[in-house]
């Protein structure tokens, strides 16, 4: 939106998305298919060759939870049994083929109009690799935009002859560290999802959005073989707050990407926690006004609470001291909660940046629980704030262009 204010925009999508992207789009924004996928036995040998030996990042656990996820959510359960096989399987193999090696050997259509583009800015992850290996053979002007915190560390469509565009400084680093692309291939644009809290921070509503203390839960998980797992959680953390504040409520906020939100009925019963679930779509997306809501309901509240969430991120751009669960885990092998909470990003970004902010055991979240406004937990606030630079839309839309 931003961006076509000051410029001719066209948008490139799969065409089996183009629907559900033009519903968003505003009216001088144009859609166009990309028309590349070429099937071919040619193309089908390589495509199954670098599944198997593809180079990855070095956070390879990180890859592989992912891949794990991925699998876990398919519905059928014949297809989701191969899956796992095959996921197994992979991961004894070695991996030594570059995504760029894979890029130079795709064969691809030339069906999608692209002679009237001056610049092409894709997001991570890449949509399609056949059009990517177009716009690199041709030699188009190309920008690659790193979406998340987390793509260093769990994606391996890094290709060296783009240039980069990140979050901050450390997220830089992670890609050079992680991805092996030259720093100067690499420029801290800025988060696009915090222009909106660089929209609240403008606002700065008084209004309390609800009339008595709690603390707040972001639910981070849509795997559904580790939703009870964080609910198991909750409830202790409800339990917990019972115990110390027994004045306060837990306000839950569900994943909003999860399909199945029946999961979370059940602490509707418990008596100290209500379920904020009043933002929920039907294609599972979240309207600004309760984008903005919901840093309002971070902003007031005593203390906020994940597993392993940006919202976690997020937080630090309040007063609010935030706090990761650490504990409560069984194992720590494959999909498990462990591996969920200590995935590449937590433990960087947060954990290891305020180790008092990571509670490890009920006598600790207890302890938090009497003290949540104690100075040592607001230090993670600070060291956040001075990572990480907040734009608005326009300002973020514009260095996005502009940046080279």
């Amino acid at each position: 939106m931003e961006v076509s204010q000051k410029h001719e925009v066209c948008i490139l999508g799969k065409p089996e998305h183009a629907e559900a992207i033009r519903q968003h789009l505003p009216a001088q924004v144009t859609f166009r298919p990309i028309l590349e996928a070429k099937a071919s036995v040619w193309n089908t040998f390589w495509e199954r060759i670098y599944l198997l030996f593809k180079k990855l990042p070095k956070s390879r656990s990180n890859f592989f939870l992912m891949e794990l996820f991925k699998v876990s959510n398919v519905a059928d359960q014949v297809q989701q049994q191969k899956g796992r096989k095959l996921l197994a399987w992979i991961k004894k193999l070695p991996k030594f083929i570059p995504y760029d090696f894979y890029l130079n050997r795709l064969r691809y259509r030339a069906g999608t109009r692209i002679d009237d583009i001056d610049q092409f800015i894709c997001f991570t992850a890449i949509a399609d690799d056949h059009f990517h290996a177009r716009l690199i053979r041709e030699r188009k002007q190309i920008k690659v935009y790193v979406y998340s915190w987390d793509h260093p560390c769990k994606h391996t469509c890094f290709s060296k002859r783009v240039t980069y565009l990140c979050w901050s400084q450390e997220l830089k680093k992670d890609i050079v560290t992680l991805q092996n692309i030259p720093e100067h291939q690499i420029f801290v644009a800025g988060a696009s999802q915090f222009g909106y809290i660089h929209d609240y921070l403008g606002l700065l509503s008084a209004r309390r959005p609800y009339s008595f203390p709690y603390i707040y839960f972001g639910c981070a998980i849509g795997i559904v073989d580790l939703v009870p797992e964080e609910l198991r959680l909750i409830k202790l953390l409800a339990e917990c707050l019972m115990q110390e504040q027994p004045e306060w409520k837990l306000v839950v906020r569900p994943y909003p990407v999860l399909t199945n939100w029946t999961f979370y009925e059940t602490l509707k019963m418990l008596p100290n926690v209500v379920v904020d679930d009043q933002f929920r779509t039907k294609d599972l997306s979240v309207a600004e006004d309760d984008i903005l809501k919901k840093y309002e309901t971070i902003e007031h509240a005593e203390a906020f609470f994940h597993l392993g969430t940006t919202m976690g991120l997020e937080a630090c751009f309040t007063e609010t001291p935030s706090f990761i669960l650490d504990f409560g885990y069984t194992t720590g092998q494959d999909l498990s909660l462990y591996n969920f909470i200590h995935q590449f990003q937590n433990d960087r970004h947060l954990i290891q940046l305020s180790p008092v902010n990571a509670i490890r055991s009920r006598e600790e979240l207890s302890q938090v629980l009497k003290e949540t406004g104690a100075p040592q937990y607001k230090v993670l606030n600070k060291v956040v704030r001075q990572q990480y630079s907040l734009k608005s839309f326009s300002k973020f839309a514009e260095d996005l262009v502009e940046i080279s």
